[in-house]
């Protein structure tokens, strides 16, 4: 499936809404970037409506959702925050930016993110009650553009390396969904992406062969980066997965060489 968005357009984790967030969730489900301007406090409070919520951006706790292991010390970027009930418009703790990210990529969208990352940028990095942040949410749903337009918010760094609590990147997402354009556009932002493993030991190239319907997403991976992770589940590699899943011979020969 190389198509740039799917057609069937994921919704946020858990459908239902906190009560305290309805104007926030309704204004972000439509990409209604002058209403959540307003919402967001971009404008003097004094022109909101009586009893109108603005997000608030404080009380925020750490959880262990973060970079590679393998980063340095002192190169390690924070770890990543989960959105608390403060800033919730779900009651699975997706923040205003989860439910934009998966909404939609249309620019309404991508400019409704941008004006959510200009009020609140950490919730860029932050993660739902599932570890998930919005470039997990876009991946998920398919939204290309809106991948790319986060990385290009964050502006490099290892926010393509952020985990959920499977220990999954967007990688993982968009290998599963099988797409080239995501899969480039994550690749492109980091080429060592596909080095990053799940908590399952499974690396995106372990996940793409064992699907058994993406070679060419296998061979991209591979193409940007020819150290990445062989690591499967268990004990077993990609080549494993290979074999049990009956792939042809080319994938199977580059595997193969790339062991030695």
């Amino acid at each position: 499936m190389d198509s740039e968005k799917t057609t069937k357009q994921s919704e946020p984790n858990d459908e239902v809404q906190a009560p305290h967030r309805p104007e926030l969730l309704m204004a972000a489900r439509h990409g209604d970037r002058d209403r959540l301007k307003r919402l967001l406090g971009t404008v003097s409070p004094a022109a909101l409506p009586v009893g109108e919520v603005v997000l608030r951006v404080e009380d925020v706790e750490t959880v262990g959702v973060g970079v590679d292991d393998d980063d340095d010390a002192d190169d390690a970027e924070p770890a990543a925050t989960v959105v608390t009930s403060a800033e919730a418009v779900t009651v699975a703790l997706d923040s205003v930016l989860h439910v934009v990210a998966s909404s939609g990529d249309e620019p309404t969208f991508l400019e409704s993110a941008t004006a959510i990352h200009g009020r609140a940028s950490h919730l860029l990095d932050a993660g739902n009650g599932k570890g998930d942040t919005p470039l997990h949410c876009a991946a998920r749903a398919g939204m290309v553009r809106m991948v790319s337009h986060l990385l290009d918010l964050a502006r490099g760094g290892a926010f393509a390396r952020r985990r959920n609590s499977k220990g999954e990147t967007a990688l993982h997402e968009a290998v599963r969904l099988g797409s080239k354009a995501m899969v480039e556009a994550l690749m492109s932002a980091d080429p060592e992406l596909a080095r990053v493993v799940a908590a399952d030991g499974g690396s995106p190239l372990y996940l793409a062969v064992s699907l058994g319907r993406r070679d060419d997403i296998a061979r991209l991976l591979h193409e940007h980066d020819m150290g990445l992770s062989y690591a499967g589940p268990d004990g077993n590699n990609a080549l494993h997965a290979a074999v049990q899943k009956g792939k042809g011979k080319i994938i199977v020969l580059f595997l193969i060489y790339q062991s030695f």
